[in-house]
């Protein structure tokens, strides 16, 4: 059993609702090794796996594992290059050159113009994206070479890089993106990304089952367990029994009123996460 609770109020050592004293941890620990499957809960069901309306727990979850994007954000808050590097020739341009050899789940390559369609969705006002604040200061998004991309801003906009570390920056498959059209990120449509698990199903109202993408690009951090089973219990009472019971091995934003139950269990270990600082 893994948990993860996060402590809403700095790095106080004193537990929620008077409870013993807890430690905050920055991560937990490596896996030990390889593992056929593992079931973690979530509170809800994604209305949607489109990225462009991955503004919550449940879908963000799931895209994390499934899903790349231009930038990554390190646990020390740290951007770095993901799926492309990011250079900025002047006050108004960010140009990305993406990496090669990436493969989407499909074995298709990834290339600028896949980068170019999932940026530009966020600007469609029919798409109706979450992320458009952090695309406010953008005046165009083009393909600029082979494996190249720049984005011209209106104003400096010293924080847009930032955002391509976030679902704003993610990238899916153009072609895939045209085929499912308005079935996209649904149930039905599913997604195509290149992220180290894909989505081997989606069982409305029970579960989204991702399974380990071999091809994966990053083989740092290539994935250790074959099978993910994403669960949704909506009850917090049912969610603490799920783990105590073993019904599940991990879920994240657990109830206080079932942390004293979790720290007596030998099934697994409760730990407390950062709060991330508020945002500049």
């Amino acid at each position: 059993m893994r948990v993860d609770a996060t402590a809403c109020g700095g790095a106080s050592k004193t537990g929620a609702a008077g409870s013993a004293a807890f430690q905050i941890s920055k991560d937990t620990p490596r896996a030990a090794g390889p593992l056929a499957s593992a079931t973690w809960s979530l509170y809800a069901e994604p209305q949607s796996l489109d990225y462009a309306y991955a503004y919550d727990y449940p879908p963000n979850t799931v895209l994390a594992n499934v899903c790349e994007q231009l930038q990554r954000i390190t646990p020390d808050l740290k951007v770095v290059p993901g799926l492309a590097t990011a250079e900025a020739p002047d006050a108004k341009r960010w140009v990305y050159t993406i990496r090669s050899g990436v493969r989407f789940h499909d074995g298709s390559a990834l290339t600028a113009d896949d980068v170019v369609a999932s940026l530009r969705r966020h600007l469609d006002p029919k798409v109706g994206s979450y992320w458009i604040s952090s695309f406010q200061n953008v005046a165009s998004i083009d393909k600029t070479g082979p494996m190249q991309v720049t984005v011209r801003l209106k104003k400096p906009d010293q924080l847009f890089n930032e955002e391509m570390g976030t679902s704003a920056g993610t990238v899916e498959s153009a072609r895939f993106l045209a085929k499912a059209g308005a079935k996209y990120g649904t149930p039905d449509g599913g997604v195509d990304c290149m992220g180290p698990y894909t989505l081997e199903s989606w069982q409305k109202g029970q579960a989204i089952t991702l399974k380990r993408f071999d091809r994966y690009w990053d083989p740092a951090l290539a994935p250790k367990t074959a099978t993910i089973k994403n669960v949704f219990i909506q009850d917090p009472a049912a969610r603490v029994n799920a783990l105590l019971s073993g019904q599940v091995d991990g879920g994240y934003l657990l109830p206080p009123s079932g942390f004293a139950k979790l720290r007596a269990s030998s099934a697994g270990r409760l730990y407390f996460g950062p709060t991330p600082p508020p945002s500049a």
